[in-house]
């Protein structure tokens, strides 16, 4: 959302917040829940970066969407794929998939054909304006990276390596069988109490 001039009219039916994204810096409820809060955590965060980068593309009028950018990097990188593959390929769902590829195409950024081998199947491919594009956000992407990296360094620089980590550890076993087990346990110890 464009920034507001001063002096604009406000509809009664828009709320305004002071800041766009909670102030992290403050303990709060969900740093307080530590691990039972942490996917709404990485959430916020999330929002908040995504909100940033948003700004950065507004800024410099891009006319892309930061929602664009895993679809669209690696588009360029893997040259022509199906959305299958895409989906295998970012770890997203085949449905999230299709909407992005929706809006590239919409944007002219990529184009859709059907497999040779297959017809069935709709592979994507950047377009030449797609491929134009690349070339101008990528010095603005290695500035995004350059800061997202000092942020993270100030973290404590560990953040990216246990997130891959953490991504392994659920990818040879799921939460859900994780917490299946959890549950199975924290039952069989209180009926052990209880016998």
């Amino acid at each position: 959302m464009p920034f507001l001039q001063i002096g604009t009219r406000i509809p009664k039916n828009v709320r305004i917040y002071v800041n766009d994204y909670p102030n992290m810096t403050n303990p709060d409820l969900m740093s307080e829940l530590g691990a039972l809060a942490l996917g709404s955590r990485l959430k916020r965060l999330s929002d908040a970066l995504v909100q940033d980068v948003s700004r950065i593309y507004e800024s410099v009028d891009t006319g892309f969407e930061p929602r664009w950018f895993p679809v669209f990097v690696y588009l360029y990188r893997q040259g022509p794929t199906s959305i299958t593959g895409l989906a295998r390929g970012l770890g997203v769902s085949h449905p999230g998939i299709n909407k992005t590829a929706n809006e590239l195409i919409e944007a002219k950024l990529a184009a859709p054909y059907r497999d040779r081998n297959d017809k069935r199947k709709r592979v994507l491919a950047l377009t030449s304006i797609g491929r134009e594009k690349y070339q101008k956000l990528e010095p603005m992407w290695l500035a995004v990276r350059d800061a997202m990296q000092s942020a993270i360094d100030e973290g404590g620089g560990e953040f990216l390596q246990e997130l891959a980590q953490l991504e392994s550890s659920l990818n040879q076993r799921s939460f859900l069988e994780r917490f299946r087990d959890r549950a199975q346990h924290r039952e069989n110890r209180r009926q052990k109490t209880v016998s």
